[in-house]
């Protein structure tokens, strides 16, 4: 006993206050010594509570801990003002008698026999130095170790058990469990209401500024220093607005469980205000701006006025008995401040985004640019910058290109010139194919999902045995892995102008929340997916110029010749209407609907998160829609595009090939062919023959591939597909011709 009081702060081991044993007097009278073993835990329940007060009082543990404890220790004043008096009435007192103070101590027995219980159960959680969370959080890991370096490594951790959300939740469920005994109903009010006070300071200080008072750790929401705003224009996988500002699920508070998002999402509105310098309004003001300006759309049922008044409503429902627990800390003067805070906030970012950043007109703006609903600028800067795309893209200055965009941005006669945002649109060169980026972007684990089906594990073997694989090229080599810089050199110095060409767009914050370098990255993919359409159909519109010729006109007096020349004008014209329609397709079928829907639908937003919601969905339709997002497609579509660029690229040898044969085909007035003898020109034509077969397998080869495809992808994916199968089959050429048939004509053409 000595040594306890001696050091009231020494920690206990479990149970050792309860086991602690008193050596009585053994010749005492049985009657006498019995009432003393009943007077005696009264000590042992105090030097228990006050070795509590003086170890949780320290500052390690936190503000809730030191405000408990400060509650406690009225409860030991009071105990200490009963022996004081107990003491007295001993010594002036002649009656006073051993079983007078049986009855004087049984309600302070009462008392700290209730706190003791308390106590044990909280010192009685086993302490770890390290949360699970921050195991399992490398963010947090990487600044625990900065602390560290920074000298911080002698400081005592104490486990999130022990604090903060984890005490409040000990205390709110005692005053549940125990609601039917007045006694400790009372005791355990008056602590909840004592030990909820620092933390409601730090979540008044959230809701109503955005900002983390926290030293101690022991708030609900976690916020990781490490992810910054400026990461939003540079980093692809930042998630700014989802992990900047967390919860802690073991630190909320059981009473504040239904309500934890409307808390968080007030306090990461303001956060996102106050980094902008914008004044934010104290408590009185907002409460007089919002009653005296309503936030539109407060009528609505998924306003934010209805969501807190919905939360409140889950809150006394979640849990009997739970409203003593919200009369404790005061929780309905709460809701009304958490409704007033995040509707100022909701309507002061919303207006903030909406209106001066003017979120609508930058989304306007990049339509015009990354989707070219009026591509008159990239038209123009395609046709004076032909002769720079055509270099290898390592070959090409960028700030020339910027010129040239920039001088056709800023042509009178152009839509752009009037676009006020203009001078953020950027011209940059993609060291990868489009082709090998979406590859890259799509999951390992998704395809191997999908490859399980038998269907589609047919179609990915049947493109991997088509004549135009190229070599070197498998599966594994199109996705995402570690060193990626060898390869990616090595594209980058094979890619032309056409193929790395892509727009850019300079963003800054708050706008950088709706349009990061994620967002953007998913416009660039919609881009180079149409300028690559467009690029195709410019060439073979040219191979089309060819023909138009009168040598091509004109009829020739070998059949041979005339057959050649419908499967060229055929293929051409195949080719050139599955380009089109494809591209009909992703601007009129896709892009604009959901362009609609998105504009209709940030007309009756409510919430930032709805914003978010809202243009996340519309450019996560648009790629899937236009088959960005399936490896299957994805390839299909890449071999029939390089099926019109090996046709494109024979085009002109196709003429000057027509002029050597029609040469080949006049003779002199003796009957004598003028190009003599030689059989160079039929050799030419034979090889030219077998090219032009195996362009003309491979494109209707994988074009029923496509329409297969699409026809299967439509059940399972998306319907829209089915738009597109009919556009490319209007006429069912596809699908009544016979791929071993056309195979076997080739065979005996070739032969």
């Amino acid at each position: 006993m000595e040594d306890i009081q001696a050091d009231p702060s020494y920690a206990q081991p479990k149970d050792a206050w309860e086991d602690m044993k008193y050596n009585i007097d053994p010749t005492l009278d049985p009657s006498i010594k019995h009432l003393v073993e009943k007077i005696l835990p009264l000590a042992t329940y105090y030097l228990s509570i006050h070795s509590f007060v003086e170890q949780f009082s320290r500052y390690e543990y936190g503000t809730v801990n030191h405000a408990l404890c400060a509650g406690i220790r009225e409860f030991l004043k009071d105990h200490m003002i009963f022996v004081s008096q107990i003491e007295n009435e001993f010594q002036t007192s002649t009656t006073f008698t051993l079983q007078r103070l049986w009855f004087y101590a049984q309600e302070y027995l009462q008392t700290l026999k209730i706190v003791n219980n308390l106590v044990t159960t909280i010192r009685s959680i086993q302490t770890v130095d390290v949360s699970k969370d921050e195991e399992d959080n490398i963010d947090a890991v990487i600044e625990d170790l900065q602390q560290q370096q920074e000298g911080a490594q002698d400081e005592i951790r104490i486990s999130e058990r022990q604090k903060g959300g984890s005490i409040l939740n000990i205390l709110a469920e005692r005053l549940i469990g125990l609601s039917g005994d007045p006694k400790c109903n009372k005791i355990y009010t008056y602590l909840l209401s004592k030990a909820s006070v620092p933390y409601f300071d730090i979540l008044n200080s959230w809701i109503y500024r955005g900002e983390i008072n926290d030293p101690y750790n022991e708030f609900m929401i976690l916020e990781k220093k490490s992810v910054k705003k400026e990461n939003l224009k540079e980093d692809y996988n930042d998630t700014y607005w989802e992990t900047r500002y967390t919860i802690r699920q073991d630190y909320i508070p059981v009473f504040l469980e239904p309500i934890k998002d409307q808390i968080l999402l007030a306090g990461k509105f303001l956060n996102v205000v106050r980094e902008c310098g914008v004044e934010i309004a104290n408590p009185e003001e907002m409460q007089n701006e919002i009653l005296g300006h309503p936030v539109i759309g407060e009528a609505r049922s998924n306003n934010p006025s209805n969501l807190l008044q919905q939360a409140s409503h889950n809150y006394h429902n979640h849990i009997p008995s739970r409203g003593e627990v919200w009369t404790a800390v005061n929780g309905s003067g709460f809701v009304q401040n958490l409704e007033i805070a995040y509707k100022y906030a909701n309507q002061k970012l919303l207006n903030l985004l909406m209106k001066e950043q003017q979120l609508l007109e930058r989304l306007r703006s990049l339509k015009h640019y990354f989707f070219l609903d009026q591509s008159d600028f990239i038209t123009s800067f395609l046709d004076l910058a032909k002769d720079e795309l055509k270099q290898l893209a390592s070959e090409i200055p960028q700030t020339r290109l910027q010129s040239l965009m920039d001088l056709v941005l800023r042509n009178p006669s152009s839509v752009a010139a009037y676009d006020p945002f203009k001078e953020d649109v950027k011209v940059a060169m993609s060291p990868l194919r489009l082709i090998d980026q979406l590859l890259r972007i799509i999951s390992v684990s998704g395809l191997e999902a999908a490859s399980n089906n038998p269907h589609l594990s047919t179609l990915l073997t049947t493109i991997h045995t088509t004549g135009f694989e190229r070599p070197n090229q498998s599966l594994s080599s199109s996705f995402m892995s570690n060193g990626l810089g060898a390869n990616i050199s090595n594209t980058y110095e094979s890619l032309t102008g056409y193929d790395a060409l892509v727009l850019d767009y300079t963003v800054t914050f708050p706008l950088s929340l709706i349009i990061s370098r994620k967002a953007l990255t998913k416009y660039q993919l919609l881009f180079r997916h149409i300028l690559n359409l467009k690029h195709v159909e410019e060439l073979l519109c040219g191979a089309w110029m060819y023909q138009k010729y009168l040598l091509w006109k004109t009829r020739s007096s070998s059949s041979q010749i005339e057959q050649w020349k419908f499967r060229v004008f055929s293929l051409r014209n195949r080719m050139l209407t599955f380009v089109q329609q494809i591209a009909y397709y992703v601007t009129n079928e896709v892009l604009e609907p959901n362009w609609r829907r998105l504009e209709a639908n940030l007309t009756n937003i409510t919430t930032v998160d709805q914003v978010l919601q809202y243009h996340s969905d519309f450019l996560d339709s648009c790629l899937k829609e236009c088959m960005l997002t399936n490896s299957k497609l994805l390839r299909i579509f890449n071999k029939l595009i390089g099926s019109c660029l090996a046709f494109t690229a024979q085009a002109e040898k196709y003429n000057d090939l027509l002029i050597v044969l029609e040469e080949g085909q006049a003779k002199d007035r003796y009957g004598v062919p003028i190009a003599g003898l030689n059989d160079t020109s039929h050799q030419l034509f034979d090889s030219s023959s077998k090219a032009l077969s195996k362009i003309e397998e491979s494109f209707l080869y994988h074009m029923k591939l496509l329409i297969d495809a699409l026809n299967f992808y439509s059940a399972q994916e998306t319907v829209q597909f089915l738009c597109l199968v009919i556009q490319l089959d209007y006429n069912q050429f596809y699908y009544h011709t016979s791929i071993s048939k056309e195979q076997s004509r080739s065979s005996s053409r070739q032969r």
